[in-house]
Parts: C-alpha cells; structure tokens; sequence
C-alpha cells in the first residue's frame, strides 16, 4: 500500500513539471523592438535598391513617349533635348537629370525642331491622370496626348479607354492653345465641357460618362500650358536654334 501510494506520488510530481517562468515585460519589448528595427532597415534597404531602378525605367518609358506622341518622328533618327523652363529662363539638362524636366524638344537629323512635350497631371475620378501632349509652336495648338498613368475605373477613365477612344482623342489633334499678342499668357485657357457641347477650338470635348476623368485630362493640360505655353513663345528662337551638335539620342 504505501509502495503504491509512493508510485502515485512520483508520477504526480512528474506530470505536473514546474512551469518555466515567463519573460520579463522588458525583456518582451527588447525584442519586439529589435523585431521592428531589423524590418524597416529591411524595408529601406529594398526601396534605396529598387527606387533607381524604378525610376530609370519610368524615365525610358517617358522618353519613348515623347517621340511616339510628337507627329512626324523618325524614331530612329529623332533626337530629344530636355529643359526646365521657367520664369528665370530656359535651363537644358543632361541625361542624367532628364526626370527633372517640364519641356521636352524633338528634332530632327539635320536639327530642325520638329515639336514639343509637356507633361500634364490632375485630379481625375479616383487619383491623380498624368498625361503627355505634344505642342506645336507654329500653329500653337495641341497635336497629339498620351495617357501616362490612370487608375480611373476601368471601361471608362482607364488608359485603355481612354486611348480608345477616337472621338475623346480627337480633341488633341488642333486644339488650340494661342498666347496673346504679347505672349504674356493664353488667350483661351483649355476648357473641358459636356459631352457634346463643344463649339471653340480650345474647348476639350468629355468622354460619355466618364466626365471626372476627362477633367482630369483637360485640367491638367491647362494647367501645364497656362504656365509653359506663353515662356516657350518667349524662347522659341533658343529652342528653335539648338545646336545640332547638342542633341543627342
């Protein structure tokens, strides 16, 4: 009996092993702090590596938008210069600072102008549309626009549609951006109007149904040609008469 009662004893006590203390609380947020520090240096880490990448690719993107949206363009014997033009004058950058550019100029083999890009971004339905349009200077008109980036909902403001569609796309065949006698501004800013409404050449004619986004596009290439439209009639001599031995592919 008591052989027994000894067995039962030593069993219990095996079974019911001490429990190992628990981690102090501070000890818990060391390391939880170590945790969170390891993953944002991590979190850098990728975007100081990936973020050059992303960029340059952005960067050849546009670039090869500029020639495909400028009308008349030999890609393959097409030269592009980019600027910064501003109130203080017409800067030209090199290629490794092309992303800072708010002018892009095309010229042809023998360096004659061939036209002008500009970028153009605004609100759309549901984010920020980014554009590019291409400028003549001679007939100071809109001559062609390309959708860079659109989130709108698809069917109606996304890239695809509205690339599209041909009526909306007609718009920004001649749509007229002229300065005033003094080039001090745009005589008619871009207005976008309801479907089916236009009547003046500077009117930008919405998409059915998709009013918000074709806003967006319209209001963006008035804002951009509202500021650069009348300082490029100002310096057309110095864009006109690059030299060819300054442009380069």
């Amino acid at each position: 009996m008591t052989s027994e009662a000894n067995s039962s004893v030593a069993t219990d006590s095996e079974v019911r092993a001490p429990i190992p203390p628990m981690p102090s609380p501070v000890a818990l947020i060391r390391t939880l702090g170590l945790i969170a520090m390891i993953a944002g240096l991590l979190v850098v880490l990728a975007y100081q590596v990936t973020d050059p990448i992303i960029k340059e690719k952005e960067l050849l993107a546009l670039e090869e938008a500029v020639f495909r949206v400028v009308p008349g363009v030999d890609e393959k014997t097409a030269a592009r210069l980019s600027y910064i033009l501003s109130a203080d004058g017409l800067k030209r950058l090199d290629d490794k600072s092309a992303a800072d550019a708010n002018l892009f100029a095309v010229y042809d083999a023998s360096g004659e102008l061939v036209g002008l890009a500009m970028q153009g971004a605004a609100q759309g339905y549901s984010d920020v549309i980014r554009t590019l349009f291409a400028y003549d200077p001679e007939c100071q008109c809109i001559k062609g626009l390309t959708v860079l980036k659109s989130t709108d909902t698809p069917g109606f403001g996304d890239k695809k549609t509205v690339e599209g569609n041909a009526k909306f796309m007609a718009n920004f065949k001649d749509l007229a951006v002229e300065v005033t006698a003094d080039k001090t501004k745009v005589a008619h800013p871009i207005e976008t109007v309801k479907h089916g409404t236009k009547t003046d050449p500077w009117q930008v004619d919405a998409m059915s149904g998709a009013t918000f986004s074709s806003r967006g596009i319209g209001n963006g290439l008035r804002a951009a040609t509202d500021e650069l439209v009348p300082l490029i009639q100002q310096h057309l001599s110095d864009l006109e008469s690059a030299p060819k031995t300054e442009v380069s592919n």
